[in-house]
């Protein structure tokens, strides 16, 4: 059914093609590009959800010009559609294209997501503004909701000083960073990669109590560090890991995207001296923006744990800034 699902749009839209083979060439082509749009989150993505891949690239001439991170999965037997956790955002395209013709397109896409949605019978998307200021394309799905809230997500402006930047932590980290850094080995994995990043994993698995998602995208996250679209900060006491973050960047940001740490010294401040070296890291590689996740509230749209209220708590002492993200919800007529 989805492959069928897939030729009939391909009949439909001749411009498209579920072939993801050029993708790379269209992030090649775009600036500020976000994380979400690399092929490797696209793969994550998928198989953290256990999903069914409907990303698809635009073509003009034989020449792909923009691309579309877009899944489906099944949720308590009701199908989903997302670009990543948080719901379906823009679609990307290739920085020369008009504003004309980029508009002309991201109706065609919209319409796309739609007779998927239709045909799958999901009952609603939900659209995620990733960007600072309201695109075409969120403005395009606003005549079509039913709904809006929005999310609170912290971040990094990596484009100050790294003594800006420190100016921001909240006062009392900075001398636990001092104090971890002269007594546990931190560094960004560069070395024996496969060791390190199973032990890394394994120690997710110990502090989690469980496996939280399948092998295949650990999987997909050490080769990112391998592909340079990620690292991997470990902190050890002698050749112990007691801790270690994973971050994924593009050539516009970095994404905290997991952490493990050793809960018997979890007031040692591993965590803390995790995100300096990851922020010195990121600053490094050249990325403007640092997003550390978002901010639980108990106003959020979905519910909040006092475990995610207290992760959010940590990660705000290091963020300069809170930036509100606006969502839309909607419901897919039959």
């Amino acid at each position: 059914m989805l492959d069928q699902l897939k030729e009939d749009i391909s009949k439909k839209y001749s411009n498209i093609t579920f072939d993801l083979k050029d993708w790379d060439d269209v992030i090649n082509q775009s600036s500020e590009v976000s994380v979400f749009y690399l092929k490797s989150m696209v793969d994550y993505y998928n198989s953290y959800f256990e999903a069914q891949n409907f990303s698809f690239l635009v073509y003009m001439n034989d020449q792909p010009i923009g691309l579309f991170p877009f899944f489906v999965y099944k949720e308590s037997n009701q199908w989903v559609a997302k670009s990543n956790v948080w719901g379906v955002i823009s679609p990307l395209f290739i920085s020369t294209i008009s504003s004309r013709l980029r508009k002309k397109l991201e109706k065609n896409i919209a319409e796309i997501a739609l007779y998927i949605a239709k045909n799958l019978k999901i009952d609603r998307i939900e659209i995620f503004e990733h960007k600072r200021h309201i695109s075409n394309w969120y403005s395009y799905w606003m005549s079509k909701a039913n709904n809006d809230f929005l999310t609170y997500h912290l971040s990094i402006n990596l484009s100050q000083s790294i003594e800006d930047i420190r100016h921001d932590f909240r006062k009392s980290y900075k001398p636990l960073i001092s104090k971890a850094l002269k007594i546990w080995d931190v560094e960004v994995c560069n070395d024996n990669l496969d060791n390190n990043f199973e032990e890394f994993r394994r120690l997710h698995l110990k502090v989690a109590g469980r496996e939280t998602r399948n092998i295949n995208s650990w999987t997909i996250q050490k080769n990112q560090i391998k592909n340079h679209e990620a690292f991997l900060v470990t902190v050890k006491s002698g050749k112990e890991l007691i801790g270690g973050g994973f971050f994924n960047y593009s050539n516009f940001m970095g994404l905290y995207t997991v952490g493990a740490y050793n809960s018997e010294l979890v007031n040692e401040s591993i965590s803390h001296v995790v995100q300096m070296v990851a922020i010195l890291k990121l600053k490094e590689l050249g990325c403007s923006v640092y997003d550390l996740g978002q901010k639980s509230t108990y106003l959020n749209n979905a519910p909040t744990s006092s475990k995610e209220i207290s992760i959010s708590y940590f990660k705000e002492g290091f963020a300069g800034n809170l930036h509100a993200q606006p969502h839309l919800v909607v419901f897919i007529d039959e």
